[in-house]
């Protein structure tokens, strides 16, 4: 059966159909009885032939039942008993109760600096994203596994990423305004197909600059010399490691970067097709009046 929801205040049509033995829908013997019983088990229907009609379909009956303002919300029941071939049968459902709706005043939502921000992309966008943060996590090899105390004296792995989600969209995201400040000036955004297609390298590898320099920085702060009972310990220098490979994919970045946005070359904005204002008006008249000459 269908769910059936009634609102307090107004009618609830509670519709059911009868059948014999062979699955086929029959009309009963005579007008079947009904009794409604609240959330909480109390009757405020007795059980009764009055409102219940038969549809044109054959064994199909609906009750119009007003429900009560002050009454519970939650699931009630709706008990059928009828005779079918002289056989008494009988059956319950239920149906939700709920309450109104309502008008009330809309607040200006709170909003405070530093609260984090929200990000409200398209379906279009979302796919793009996506297609881009696979690839960006796999070029920083940004998923790991870290051992965990199982608490029976062994351990398991769970997932320990390098950067979170969140970080590599954000990277991703000042990537792609970088890109369209670079000039000559664009408006890509990631609903357009050719950022997550044709410009996809150079939309990641500017991802990828943002995560070296700031993990690069987060390492640099863990490289410090332990000393415990004479005996020195000098964790790698991963930092330097890591601003190495910034520096060599910066220049290479740049390069690419200037090239692709040189191949672009938009018509500058609000100023249309350039012309030559310096040119006497008279001879343009002219050319235009020969380019319409016969011979």
């Amino acid at each position: 059966m269908a769910n059936r929801i009634g609102i307090l205040g107004r009618e609830v049509e509670l519709y059911v159909k009868f059948c014999d033995a062979a699955g086929n829908p029959v009309n009963a013997d005579d007008v079947p009885k009904v009794e409604v019983t609240d959330f909480d088990g109390n009757v405020k229907r007795a059980l009764s032939k009055r409102g219940v009609g038969l549809v044109c379909d054959p064994g199909i009956y609906v009750l119009s039942y007003t429900l009560p303002l002050n009454a519970t919300d939650g699931y009630w029941n709706d008990r059928w008993v009828a005779k079918i071939g002289g056989e008494e049968v009988e059956q319950i459902f239920e149906f939700q109760v709920i309450a109104g709706g309502n008008i009330k005043e809309d607040k200006e939502p709170n909003h405070k600096p530093g609260d984090p921000a929200e990000f409200c992309f398209s379906k279009e966008e979302v796919k793009c994203i996506n297609v881009l943060l696979d690839i960006l996590r796999k070029r920083l090899k940004s998923d790991g596994k870290v051992r965990q105390d199982d608490g029976n004296g062994g351990f398991i792995l769970v997932d320990c990423p390098v950067f979170s989600d969140s970080e590599l969209i954000c990277f991703l995201i000042n990537s792609l305004s970088e890109f369209n400040q670079y000039p000559h000036f664009t408006n890509f955004t990631f609903a357009d197909e050719i950022i997550c297609t044709r410009f996809v390298d150079i939309i990641v590898q500017g991802a990828v600059l943002l995560a070296l320099a700031a993990q690069s920085l987060i390492e640099k702060g863990r490289e410090f010399s332990i000393t415990d009972n004479g005996i020195t310990y000098q964790p790698p220098a991963i930092s330097d490691i890591l601003n190495t490979q910034y520096t060599t994919q910066l220049s290479n970045y740049m390069e690419k970067l200037k090239r692709i946005k040189d191949s672009l070359k938009p018509s500058p904005l609000g100023l249309g097709t350039f012309r030559v204002t310096a040119v006497n008006p008279n001879y343009l008249r002219l050319r235009h009046l020969r380019a319409r000459q016969i011979i």
